[in-house]
């Protein structure tokens, strides 16, 4: 299935008609159905609302140019590892966003939009979760600051 990126592009702007209301019903989507989720951001949501919308606004807009988009998802995957975020992770917050759409696009959700949506964030998601992974393996490679400093008193 090729991705309607103009698709994405309409109904993101009808969601994004309803202001904070949108990152504030996916978040408590999240929560409500994975509270251990929940522990990995801020107590205050404000900034993360704000992050949430940016970055699903720019992968919507950057739909059709992967040559721009997948760079930032590499970025986004990688970035997402330091704060504890995991495989696991990314099938609820799926979940989420498309509970999230059909909420407030209302009549204009069909199984059509549903299917291309859902087809747009296994893409996403896929591409971030190999940049995590290739994250994860390189840091396992590492050594860490105690293994570093023990290696160093060593040659000494």
């Amino acid at each position: 299935m090729s991705i309607d990126a103009e698709a994405l592009r309409a109904s993101w702007s009808s969601v994004l008609a309803h202001g904070d209301e949108v990152p504030l019903f996916f978040y408590s989507h999240l929560a409500l159905s994975r509270p251990d989720i929940r522990e990995l951001f801020p107590v205050v949501m404000a900034g993360q609302r704000d992050k949430f919308v940016v970055a699903l606004g720019r992968i919507v807009s950057s739909a059709d140019r992967t040559d721009e988009l997948v760079p930032y998802l590499q970025r986004l995957g990688a970035t997402h590892v330091q704060f504890g975020t995991t495989s696991e992770h990314y099938a609820p917050v799926g979940q989420s966003l498309i509970a999230t759409l059909a909420y407030f696009l209302g009549e204009l959700w069909t199984n059509e939009l549903a299917q291309q949506w859902q087809a747009a964030y296994e893409l996403v998601a896929s591409v971030m979760q190999d940049a995590a992974a290739e994250v994860e393996q390189i840091s396992g490679e590492l050594p860490t600051a105690e293994e570093s400093s023990s290696a160093r008193s060593e040659q000494s």
